[in-house]
């Protein structure tokens, strides 16, 4: 099972043996674009942990548009605050593409935290690395739109990317330049221009199924430093 296994997200970070017995949890499900996976406002308390394929964390904002808050890819483990505080859903998860994952029932994942405390207290790391960007974002100057699309995308790639063969990294996620807007949280228009000076400056590539490229991440982690 081993081999199998996801090297990025939470199961990257546990020891072999706890992951392996995370993936022994629950049984076997799939999902293909755009199903969903939860949706905001339901009662029910199963978590699901990726193991291929992307989802996007949407939630309605206060003028009542979806919001993209985040993005999870194969590693990672979503619907973990209903799974533990019993509360409703508090954003909709929706598949990117072809999903292959486990569904662990509410009661069981209690169970295995009990007898793992270790992922507990990596779930609350990664509430926390969240939170602090979420926070430096929101301290970014909005009217320095390029480092904070820049900013956007360190994270993306750093949390998603992948190493490319020719050099550079690549991010394998359908993301529409409205979605990196709402992530970035800033209008469409400027997010496009922002994206396409960047573009031009040869600090990110896009390809096809908007495939992006980043030959040169320090570079962008520089730009993003600017905000």
């Amino acid at each position: 099972m081993g081999d199998d296994r996801p090297d990025r997200g939470l199961l990257g970070r546990l020891g072999g043996g706890v992951a392996d017995a995370m993936l022994a949890l629950g049984s076997p499900v799939s999902y293909t674009a755009d199903d969903v996976v939860f949706r905001e406002g339901d009662a029910d308390g199963h978590v699901v942990l990726l193991l291929r394929g992307a989802v996007k964390v949407r939630a309605v904002d206060q003028a009542g548009a979806p919001a993209l808050l985040a993005v999870k890819s194969a590693g990672d483990l979503v619907g973990e605050m209903s799974a533990l505080d019993g509360k409703p859903r508090s954003a909709t998860v929706i598949a990117c593409g072809e999903v292959t994952a486990r569904l662990i029932r509410q009661f069981e994942f209690r169970m295995f935290l009990v007898r793992h405390v270790e992922v507990l207290l990596e779930l609350f790391r990664d509430a926390a690395d969240q939170v602090r960007w979420a926070n430096r974002l929101r301290q970014a100057v909005p009217r320095h739109a390029e480092p904070r699309i820049a900013l956007v995308l360190v994270h993306l790639v750093q949390r998603h990317g992948r190493w490319a063969p020719g050099g550079g990294w690549g991010l394998d996620l359908p993301l529409t330049n409205v979605e990196l807007a709402s992530i970035a949280g800033m209008k469409p228009r400027t997010a496009e221009k922002a994206f396409g000076g960047l573009r031009d400056a040869g600090v990110l590539v896009t390809g096809t199924r908007r495939v992006v490229h980043v030959p040169d991440l320090d570079r962008l982690k520089k730009i993003a430093g600017h905000c």
